[in-house]
Protein backbone atom coordinates (compact mmCIF):
# COMPACT_ATOMS: atom_id res chain seq x y z
CA UNK A 1 0.00 0.00 0.00
CA UNK A 2 2.70 2.19 0.73
CA UNK A 3 3.64 2.05 -2.85
CA UNK A 4 0.46 3.02 -3.44
CA UNK A 5 0.54 6.09 -1.42
CA UNK A 6 3.84 6.92 -3.05
CA UNK A 7 1.97 7.09 -6.74
CA UNK A 8 -0.79 9.19 -5.40
CA UNK A 9 1.53 10.99 -3.65
CA UNK A 10 3.58 11.44 -7.07
CA UNK A 11 0.56 12.13 -8.98
CA UNK A 12 -0.90 14.68 -6.91
CA UNK A 13 2.27 16.53 -6.85
CA UNK A 14 2.64 16.04 -10.47
CA UNK A 15 -1.10 17.42 -10.94
CA UNK A 16 -0.26 20.17 -8.35
CA UNK A 17 2.70 21.11 -10.19
CA UNK A 18 1.03 21.21 -13.32
CA UNK A 19 -1.61 23.66 -11.82
CA UNK A 20 1.04 26.51 -10.49
CA UNK A 21 3.13 25.81 -13.77
CA UNK A 22 -0.09 27.03 -15.52
CA UNK A 23 -1.01 29.74 -12.68
CA UNK A 24 1.97 31.03 -13.13
CA UNK A 25 1.85 30.82 -17.37
CA UNK A 26 -0.57 33.17 -17.08
CA UNK A 27 0.90 35.67 -15.31
CA UNK A 28 4.13 35.13 -17.35
CA UNK A 29 1.62 34.97 -20.52
CA UNK A 30 1.48 38.86 -22.62
CA UNK A 31 -0.82 39.52 -25.02
CA UNK A 32 1.67 40.74 -28.03
CA UNK A 33 -1.09 41.02 -30.50
CA UNK A 34 -1.81 44.71 -30.53
CA UNK A 35 2.19 45.64 -30.56
CA UNK A 36 3.21 43.17 -33.20
CA UNK A 37 -0.04 44.76 -35.38
CA UNK A 38 1.94 47.97 -34.85
CA UNK A 39 4.91 46.38 -36.10
CA UNK A 40 3.61 44.96 -39.24
CA UNK A 41 2.04 48.23 -40.13
CA UNK A 42 4.73 50.21 -39.38
CA UNK A 43 6.96 47.82 -41.88
CA UNK A 44 4.30 47.70 -44.81
CA UNK A 45 5.20 51.26 -44.38
CA UNK A 46 8.81 51.22 -44.35
CA UNK A 47 8.67 48.29 -47.35
CA UNK A 48 6.39 50.75 -49.16
CA UNK A 49 8.66 53.84 -49.05
CA UNK A 50 11.75 51.44 -50.09
CA UNK A 51 9.54 50.49 -53.14
CA UNK A 52 8.76 53.79 -53.94
CA UNK A 53 12.51 54.75 -53.37
CA UNK A 54 13.66 52.27 -55.77
CA UNK A 55 10.85 53.46 -58.39
CA UNK A 56 12.04 57.05 -58.00
CA UNK A 57 15.76 56.09 -58.52
CA UNK A 58 14.82 53.92 -61.51
CA UNK A 59 13.17 56.84 -63.12
CA UNK A 60 16.17 59.39 -62.03
CA UNK A 61 17.99 56.76 -63.74
CA UNK A 62 16.45 56.44 -66.79
CA UNK A 63 15.83 60.09 -67.06
CA UNK A 64 19.52 60.83 -66.54
CA UNK A 65 20.55 58.47 -69.24
CA UNK A 66 17.54 59.79 -71.71
CA UNK A 67 19.22 63.22 -71.50
CA UNK A 68 22.61 61.66 -71.58
CA UNK A 69 22.01 60.23 -74.37
CA UNK A 70 20.25 63.42 -76.10
CA UNK A 71 22.38 65.88 -74.14
CA UNK A 72 25.84 64.74 -74.93
CA UNK A 73 25.72 64.91 -78.72
CA UNK A 74 23.86 68.24 -78.72
CA UNK A 75 26.92 69.42 -76.36
CA UNK A 76 29.19 68.26 -78.82
CA UNK A 77 27.51 69.95 -82.15
CA UNK A 78 26.87 73.32 -80.49
CA UNK A 79 30.95 72.89 -79.07
CA UNK A 80 31.70 72.11 -82.82
CA UNK A 81 30.20 75.34 -84.18
CA UNK A 82 31.88 77.32 -81.68
CA UNK A 83 35.49 76.41 -82.78
CA UNK A 84 34.55 78.56 -85.71
CA UNK A 85 33.95 81.41 -83.83
CA UNK A 86 36.58 80.74 -82.04
CA UNK A 87 38.98 80.87 -84.76
CA UNK A 88 37.61 84.22 -86.09
CA UNK A 89 38.40 86.01 -82.66
CA UNK A 90 42.12 84.65 -82.94
CA UNK A 91 41.63 85.81 -86.26
CA UNK A 92 40.33 88.81 -85.23
CA UNK A 93 43.44 88.99 -82.27
CA UNK A 94 45.94 88.90 -85.11
CA UNK A 95 44.07 91.36 -87.85
CA UNK A 96 44.33 93.90 -84.14
CA UNK A 97 48.05 92.73 -84.25
CA UNK A 98 48.61 93.53 -87.65
CA UNK A 99 46.60 96.30 -88.05
CA UNK A 100 48.15 98.68 -84.98
CA UNK A 101 52.16 96.71 -86.62
CA UNK A 102 50.80 98.26 -89.77
CA UNK A 103 49.90 101.25 -88.50
CA UNK A 104 53.23 102.22 -86.61
CA UNK A 105 54.92 101.73 -89.76
CA UNK A 106 52.77 104.14 -91.67
CA UNK A 107 53.16 106.83 -89.56
CA UNK A 108 56.81 106.16 -90.07
CA UNK A 109 56.94 106.17 -93.68
CA UNK A 110 54.62 109.26 -93.85
CA UNK A 111 56.95 111.13 -91.08
CA UNK A 112 60.26 110.13 -93.63
CA UNK A 113 58.15 111.36 -96.61
CA UNK A 114 57.00 114.78 -94.52
CA UNK A 115 60.69 115.34 -93.92
CA UNK A 116 62.14 114.39 -97.95
CA UNK A 117 60.00 116.79 -98.77
CA UNK A 118 61.30 119.36 -96.86
CA UNK A 119 58.52 122.15 -95.89
CA UNK A 120 61.24 124.60 -95.27
CA UNK A 121 61.72 125.54 -98.86
CA UNK A 122 58.46 126.84 -99.23
CA UNK A 123 56.42 123.82 -99.88
CA UNK A 124 53.54 123.37 -96.86
CA UNK A 125 50.61 120.82 -96.29
CA UNK A 126 47.43 123.08 -97.04
CA UNK A 127 43.74 121.85 -96.73
CA UNK A 128 42.18 121.04 -99.88
CA UNK A 129 39.24 124.04 -98.87
CA UNK A 130 41.96 127.40 -99.04
CA UNK A 131 43.74 125.68 -101.83
CA UNK A 132 44.90 128.63 -103.75
CA UNK A 133 45.91 128.26 -107.61
CA UNK A 134 49.29 129.55 -106.67
CA UNK A 135 52.14 127.82 -108.20
CA UNK A 136 54.73 126.47 -105.35
CA UNK A 137 58.03 126.21 -106.08
CA UNK A 138 59.93 123.06 -106.26
CA UNK A 139 62.79 122.31 -104.84
CA UNK A 140 65.60 121.49 -106.83
CA UNK A 141 67.07 118.60 -104.42
CA UNK A 142 65.97 115.08 -105.33
CA UNK A 143 63.30 113.70 -104.34
CA UNK A 144 62.99 110.41 -103.40
CA UNK A 145 60.04 108.19 -104.43
CA UNK A 146 57.51 107.11 -101.69
CA UNK A 147 57.30 103.32 -100.94
CA UNK A 148 54.04 102.11 -99.47
CA UNK A 149 54.47 100.18 -96.40
CA UNK A 150 52.87 96.52 -96.90
CA UNK A 151 49.38 96.32 -95.25
CA UNK A 152 47.42 93.57 -94.35
CA UNK A 153 44.45 92.32 -96.36
CA UNK A 154 41.50 91.18 -94.25
CA UNK A 155 41.29 88.30 -96.89
CA UNK A 156 44.17 86.82 -95.04
CA UNK A 157 42.34 86.82 -91.48
CA UNK A 158 38.68 86.15 -92.28
CA UNK A 159 37.32 83.21 -94.66
CA UNK A 160 34.32 84.52 -96.87
CA UNK A 161 30.46 83.76 -95.33
CA UNK A 162 29.91 80.90 -97.60
CA UNK A 163 33.07 79.22 -96.56
CA UNK A 164 31.57 80.17 -92.96
CA UNK A 165 28.11 78.99 -93.35
CA UNK A 166 29.20 75.39 -94.93
CA UNK A 167 31.83 74.58 -92.14
CA UNK A 168 29.27 75.51 -89.52
CA UNK A 169 27.40 73.22 -91.41
CA UNK A 170 29.51 70.63 -91.38
CA UNK A 171 29.98 70.68 -87.75
CA UNK A 172 26.24 70.77 -86.59
CA UNK A 173 25.53 67.36 -88.63
CA UNK A 174 23.70 69.32 -91.34
CA UNK A 175 24.24 69.51 -95.16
Amino acid sequence: MSFDGDTNDGIKRESQIRLAAAEYSDYVEVDTSAERAALDRELESMLTRLEEYGSLLERTRNGSRHSLDDMVPQVYSHYQALQCTFRGIENLERLVKRVKTDLVKMEAAVSQAESDLNPSHGFAIRPLFFRKEQSVPQSTSSHRNFERPEIFHADDYFTSLSESETASQKSLGTT
